[in-house]
């Protein structure tokens, strides 16, 4: 836990250092040049970029949707597609009824990128696709990123689910690929699921060798909380003219 608490003191620190009116001038600056250079690959690159930044900066690192959470993906895609030059078969057919949800910053697009990573090993072919869905399953939200790739052996599957339960002290311990390759590794994104909601929730990784995989955000239906908390209240009040 301290181990933890240290991540986040430096964490904090990198976003002081950085100076976000001279990043989006800088941006602004590319773009012009884009502009003048009749460029609409370089503008496109560099508005998705100036919002992936303006959003992984921003404040409120809990107080986030999931709509906001795509719209993060959907920027990133975005410069995925320049990056590989295919256009990224991405669906996301979550109900708009849980787009409001709320859920903790960051934690759907490292997925997704973790996705593109490990699932397509021999690179990325035309029916290659990710999918973003999500369900409510009583007092827990699920939010499902599944991809059809080459998927894992119940070996490795079992070894990944295993250091995800034991995560809480491990975050720097575990050099598993799938876990931790790339930018942000599973196991932080599963940890702060857990920092903000509790230990009950988090990730919990499905998959089938030569099938694909599912990771699976779980955390709590605060929708259905709400609810709950406001019909206690309702009860506890009294009557009119009581």
């Amino acid at each position: 836990r301290i181990e933890l608490e240290r991540h986040q003191a430096e964490l904090q620190a990198l976003q002081l250092q950085i100076n976000p009116h001279f990043l989006y001038n800088t941006l602004e600056t590319i773009n012009c040049y884009a502009i003048v250079q009749d460029s609409d690959e370089i503008t496109e690159i560099v508005d998705a970029m100036a919002y992936m930044l303006r959003y992984a900066i921003s404040a409120n690192l809990e107080e986030v949707t999931i709509v906001n959470e795509l719209n993060h993906v959907r920027n990133f895609l975005i410069i995925l597609k320049h990056r590989t030059g295919k256009e990224i078969n991405f669906d996301a057919v979550i109900s708009p009824s849980l787009l409001l949800q709320h859920t903790v910053k960051l934690t759907l697009q490292p997925i997704v990128e973790n996705a593109f990573q490990h699932a397509f090993k021999d690179g990325l072919e035309e029916h290659h696709w990710i999918r973003v869905d999500g369900c409510v399953e009583g007092d827990q939200l699920h939010i499902i990123v599944e991809d059809n790739g080459v998927g894992m052996t119940e070996e490795q599957l079992k070894r990944v689910n295993e250091q995800l339960v034991h995560s809480a002290y491990q975050v720097k311990q575990s050099t598993d690929h799938v876990l931790h390759r790339g930018g942000i590794g599973l196991i932080n994104v599963h940890r702060r699921i857990q920092m903000v909601f509790g230990d009950a929730y988090g990730l919990r990784v499905e998959s089938e060798l030569s099938v694909g995989t599912k990771v699976i955000m779980v955390m709590p239906n605060l929708n259905r909380r709400s609810a709950k908390e406001n019909t206690n209240r309702q009860k506890d009040s009294p009557l009119p003219g009581n």
